[in-house]
């Protein structure tokens, strides 16, 4: 029996992947796998990425996820 609403969809396949950034394709994959959306190595190829990529940009995605948001004045 399906599930009664989909799991949501944490890969770059909206857009041809190649319309993004590679580091935002990693950014992507990263929460993916974060997620546990997918088996590692699908979600490195839906997002067109390497293990190198997601290595050179996790740092950046740690940081993005990290940021806080100063409220307004």
């Amino acid at each position: 029996m399906a599930p009664s609403h989909p799991r949501p969809l944490l890969t770059a396949t909206l857009t041809s992947p190649s319309s993004l950034p590679r580091q935002h394709r990693a950014w992507i994959a990263l929460y993916a796998l974060e997620a546990g959306a997918a088996p590692r190595i699908q979600v490195l190829r839906d997002n067109d990425v390497s293990e190198t990529d997601l290595l050179e940009f996790e740092e950046s995605w740690l940081a993005l996820r990290c940021r806080t948001v100063t409220p307004a004045s």
